[in-house]
Parts: C-alpha cells; sequence; structure tokens
C-alpha cells in the first residue's frame, strides 16, 4: 500500500531519474580523468621519444638493425619512467632514401580506474618521431686554376692543400657512399678529358666549322708532294701544305679540348652528334694540365688526381660552361 502510494506520488519523481543519471555522469566524470591520466603519460613519452630520436640520429648509420633496436630501447627507458604505462613497445627504422632518416615509433596502454564501468579497461597510447638530415645528393664540380699565374707565391701548393681539405670535408658529411660526388677540372688554356672519353667519342670535333680558321685535323699530320712552308715540299699544317695533307690518325690526339661555338660556349646545351657547333673541339695542346674526372666518390683517387696537378703556362680560360658528358 505504502509502495503503491509512492509510486503514484508525482513528488517523488525526480529520484528515480537521478538514480538513473548518475551512473553516466560519473562514467563521463572518470573518463575525463582517465583520459587527463593517460594524455600525461603520453607527453612524456613524446618528450623522451624526441631526445631518444635525436640521440640515435648520430649513431644509426652505423649500426645494425639489431643494435639500433637494443640502443634505442635503453635509451628511451632511461628517460621514460612512468610505470602507469604497460606493454611499451619501441621501434626505431633507419633509411637512407632521399637522405638520412630516422622514425622512431612507441606503444603501450594504460589502465583504466572509472572507464572500466564502461566496459574499458585500459587506453592506448604511442606517439612516434622524425629525424632527417643529409641532402639527397650532392653533386660538386671542382674546376681548378693550373695555368701558369699560379707559379708564382706557392699558389698551385696552396691550391693542392685547399682542395684535398675541402675533400677530407665532403667525404665526412656523406653518411654513405653516393651521398656526395665530386667532379675535379684542372684547366690552363684547355681541358684534358682523356679520362672521361676517348678519340672515338661522338661529342669530340675533329673538323673545322665555318667560325673556326683551322682545325685539329688541320694542324695535325703531314704534308706530301708540292711545295710548302716546310722543306721538302711538305707543310706544317693543312694550310702550308701545297701537297697533299694526310691528318694524324686520332688515337695520338693528348686529350685536349677547347671552348666551343658561340655561343655554346656559355650555355648549358648538351652536344649533339651531328651538331658540328655544340661538340667540344680537339686540339694538341702542348700545356694540356692532368685528366680532368667525372663525378665520382673514390677520394683516394680524386685527392692522387689532385696531387699530380701542376702549372702551365697560358692564360686562364675555363673551356665552355659545360663540360663533356661522363659517361
Amino acid at each position: 500500500m505504502l509502495l503503491t502510494r509512492f509510486g503514484q506520488d508525482r513528488r517523488g519523481g525526480v529520484a528515480p531519474m537521478f538514480a538513473l543519471a548518475i551512473i553516466p555522469v560519473i562514467g563521463f566524470v572518470g573518463a575525463a580523468i582517465d583520459y587527463s591520466r593517460a594524455n600525461s603519460i603520453k607527453t612524456s613519452m613524446q618528450a623522451a621519444l624526441d631526445a631518444t630520436s635525436l640521440a640515435m640520429a648520430k649513431l644509426a648509420p652505423t649500426l645494425t638493425q639489431s643494435q639500433l633496436q637494443t640502443q634505442t630501447n635503453a635509451y628511451f627507458q632511461a628517460l621514460f619512467n612512468k610505470p602507469d604505462a604497460k606493454n611499451v613497445v619501441i621501434t626505431p627504422t633507419y633509411t637512407t632514401t632521399g637522405g638520412s632518416q630516422l622514425v622512431v615509433k612507441v606503444t603501450g596502454s594504460v589502465d583504466t580506474a572509472f572507464m572500466k564501468v564502461m566496459g574499458y579497461s585500459s587506453l592506448s597510447i604511442g606517439s612516434s618521431s622524425t629525424v632527417k638530415w643529409g641532402m639527397n645528393r650532392l653533386r660538386v664540380a671542382l674546376a681548378l686554376d693550373n695555368t701558369g699565374s699560379m707559379n708564382s707565391d706557392g699558389k698551385i701548393g696552396a691550391l693542392k692543400t685547399a682542395t684535398k681539405s675541402l675533400l677530407t670535408q665532403l667525404q665526412a658529411a656523406a653518411t654513405t657512399n653516393g651521398d656526395v660526388y665530386v667532379s675535379i677540372i684542372p684547366f690552363s688554356r684547355d681541358v684534358n678529358a682523356k679520362d672521361i672519353g676517348s678519340y672515338s667519342s661522338n661529342w669530340i670535333r675533329w673538323t673545322k666549322t665555318n667560325s673556326d680558321t683551322d682545325s685539329w685535323d688541320d694542324n695535325n699530320g703531314s704534308c706530301s708532294s708540292g711545295w710548302g712552308w716546310g722543306w721538302g715540299g711538305g707543310g706544317s699544317n693543312n694550310a702550308n701544305c701545297s701537297g697533299t695533307w694526310t691528318p694524324d690518325n686520332h688515337n695520338t690526339w693528348n686529350g685536349c679540348i677547347t671552348d666551343r661555338d658561340k655561343n655554346y660556349d656559355v650555355t648549358g646545351t648538351a652536344p649533339v652528334v651531328g651538331t658540328a657547333a655544340t661538340l667540344f673541339p680537339a686540339e694538341q695542346y702542348d700545356n694540356c694540365p692532368v685528366p680532368m674526372s667525372g663525378l665520382s666518390y673514390d677520394w683516394n683517387k680524386m685527392n692522387s688526381l689532385v696531387n699530380t696537378m701542376k702549372r702551365a703556362s697560358g692564360v686562364a680560360q675555363l673551356p665552355s660552361a659545360v663540360l663533356p658528358p661522363t659517361a
């Protein structure tokens, strides 16, 4: 009878509604507390992770994956001291594609205190940190003056010392072979391209064009029959030969090339077979410098090349803004 009257009394309707509402209210308040605690742990995790990534980036190129895993885990655990974080797993990944990169990821969980009543016994936490350094690939071309002007005041010696110092720095900057490539171009009036091609290379020109007064074929050969400037009816070049001029075999070329025709001497146009003005004129220059080297990371070979440099006579004139292909 009493219960019936209580149930029919509208003045008591707030009590059962409050009793039903208090459960989700407590759940939401408890969820906020659990999330706040998990977020605090994640913030500490991120700080420890960033410090670990920076420290491991210095060592990663020299470690195996197993060594990297062990040292990364030890470093992180020394910085991250949160007993509430469970099942913590840290994973480092080092790559060299497109430059050096270390990615360190960490995952874990935090047990809940209030959200258990809502069916959630734990919250997952995790983060990652990425460190990038280096470059896609550095290409350096060193055009080194080997002209007669380098003979005074120890200039050629100073040039060798400075060049080898730069090579040492570039080698140290390369994390792996191929990060840095260097080409070395000693020049006087000409450059020596013999080591990056041969007399049969299709980017070399042997005959003259309309802008030339002569060519390699005109200046290197022998004259027979007739009368010219030389004794016995022979001339010293094609222009002075009154008989038959026979160019030397191109395999006697010493490797020197000179400026291309205007305006190809100041443009980046690659040599085009069949277009003579784009090709590099061969020249048998007596003061040809030591052979240039194409792009390479053979540091010992480059240092040896620098050691062999010597000054030549002639004016400083780097032949063309575009050097021959290095294939």
